[in-house]
């Protein structure tokens, strides 16, 4: 074989190792390929001697720049025995990406539950601030801007109209009530206004104010009566039904008013408009106000609830029972001796505040004579039915009033005869 089919041979042939495997992505990065399993040894070939000796260094080897040329690194990698499973190395960054960093790949932090949990939250709580943030000011901007006070309408407690305001008249109480068309209508209490109305106007036992969307006022009121006349301080106080100051008299006043016989709270005030609390005198304790005004221990405020409902008590049956109209005194300075005079003519004892409905009811039908064995227009008396019984039946005792002995009239002496000196 000559020279130049010896140089062809060499040009054409390819290594096998070179020619199975390919060129990969990995190669042309030059990052590093898994270890493949190694070959099995070629055989010698079957050449003379002289031809393996005469081979050129470079046709036994692929030359360094050939397709199957290995990186250093991997020159240098430490070879894993047959069969063996590759290493689990971290996941390869594409170069060609943006944010691409050279050297190792860092390892990445495994993210636990909880700190999963806590994200979770964080952004459950920022949402929920920031829904709140945005209802918050929806709901200023609604009030400031939306409700405004555009007309009134005072209207009795059954909401009916015409209003009964008694001496007063509409313009009067809400010229009083402080408020303008244009305010804002959810800029104001309410509650307070209406206390305001009460102190002001003493001839009304109720001024509710209320509000109704989108704009309007309302006002419920209704005029007081004057029913109760009592004295306290040297003074004379009329009252209403709601024990309610109306005015104050130095003299005693007149008009059919019901005297009140009872013991207020030591230190209120008594200036028209206010309302009253009466204090019970059965108890020593309770009978008298604390020391200090505007304070009470909670038995005598206890004591203070039992009066004033038991008053509201005797006025309900009273009325109920026809006995109302015809009550000149009532007597509640003592809870266990309650008493009304009817007529002023029968003195009616009712004792303790318990079974009050029955014990009216009872007398009632004795003074009336609803059923013909009762009292007649003209007796006069003492009507007892505090005495209950075991089984809750009352015994009505009734104690005429000893009629007064009769003024003896003067003696006259005869008129002297005529002709007589």
């Amino acid at each position: 074989m000559d020279r130049d089919q010896r140089s062809r041979r060499q040009k054409n042939h390819v290594p096998p190792q070179a020619a199975h495997n390919p060129r990969s992505v990995q190669d042309r990065v030059g990052l590093e390929r898994r270890a493949a399993p190694p070959s099995a040894p070629r055989k010698k070939n079957k050449g003379s001697k002289k031809q393996q000796g005469s081979r050129p260094a470079s046709a036994s080897r692929a030359p360094s720049n050939s397709k199957t040329a290995r990186p250093a690194n991997a020159a240098q990698s430490p070879q894993r025995p047959a069969g063996a499973a590759p290493a689990r190395g971290h996941g390869q960054q594409n170069p060609q990406k943006a944010g691409y960093r050279g050297g190792a790949p860092q390892a990445q932090r495994r993210v636990t539950r909880a700190e999963q949990l806590r994200r979770r939250r964080r952004k459950a709580v920022v949402g929920a601030l920031c829904v709140a943030g945005v209802l918050a000011l929806g709901v200023v901007l609604s009030i400031n801007l939306l409700f405004k006070v555009t007309d009134f309408r005072v209207e009795n407690p059954d909401r009916t109209t015409p209003a009964n305001t008694g001496i007063y008249t509409e313009e009067q109480i809400i010229d009083l009530l402080g408020v303008n068309v244009g305010d804002n209508l959810l800029g104001f209490s309410t509650k307070e206004k209406s206390a305001q109305l009460l102190a002001a106007l003493p001839y009304l036992d109720v001024a509710q104010v209320d509000v109704q969307l989108p704009g309007t006022v309302v006002i419920k009121v209704q005029p007081a009566t004057e029913r109760f006349k009592l004295q306290y301080n040297g003074s004379w106080l009329v009252l209403s039904e709601q024990l309610k100051v109306l005015r104050v008299e130095s003299a005693e006043p007149s008009g059919g008013l019901v005297l009140l016989e009872a013991n207020l709270v030591d230190g209120q005030s008594t200036a028209p408009g206010t309302f009253l609390s009466l204090a019970s005198g059965s108890d020593p304790d309770t009978a008298l106000a604390t020391p200090q005004p505007g304070q009470s221990t909670p038995e005598q405020a206890q004591a203070q609830t039992d009066a004033n409902d038991a008053l509201y008590t005797v006025l309900d049956e009273l009325e109920q029972h026809g006995l109302l109209d015809g009550a000149t005194v009532i007597t509640m300075t003592d809870m266990s001796e309650l008493s009304v005079l009817y007529e002023g003519r029968v003195s009616v004892r009712l004792g303790t505040a318990n079974n009050l409905d029955y014990k009216i009811r009872f007398a009632a039908a004795i003074i009336l004579d609803t059923q013909g064995n009762g009292l007649t227009a003209s007796d006069r008396g003492t009507l007892d039915v505090s005495n209950q019984k075991d089984d809750g039946s009352v015994e009505a005792l009734f104690t005429p009033a000893e009629d007064p002995a009769p003024t003896p009239e003067p003696t006259r002496e005869p008129a002297p005869a005529s002709g007589e000196e």
